[in-house]
């Protein structure tokens, strides 16, 4: 059985899904990451060294249809690398 591709939004290479990070609109006014990368909604991933070309390119903001605080996704990224 192969392993599903998906693009990176920030550098738009195309990856095996495990590798990629999935951050999810949460419905409410945050975005989440998606661990298990089954949520429902919208989603879109991104390779973990790839975030801040992402946010600086609004690729984020364009794949999850929604305007984004660019500190508040810094600061969800950042509970995942220290968890």
């Amino acid at each position: 059985m192969t392993t599903p591709v998906r693009m990176c939004a920030g550098c738009r290479g195309r990856a095996d899904k495990p590798t990629l990070v999935r951050l999810v609109w949460d419905g409410g006014s945050a975005v989440t990451i998606d661990e298990q990368q089954l949520l429902p909604g919208r989603g879109v991933y991104v390779h973990p060294a790839c975030v801040e070309r992402a946010l600086k390119t609004r690729a984020l903001a364009r794949g999850l249809r929604r305007q984004l605080d660019a500190a508040a996704v810094r600061n969800v990224l950042a509970s995942l690398s220290v968890g």
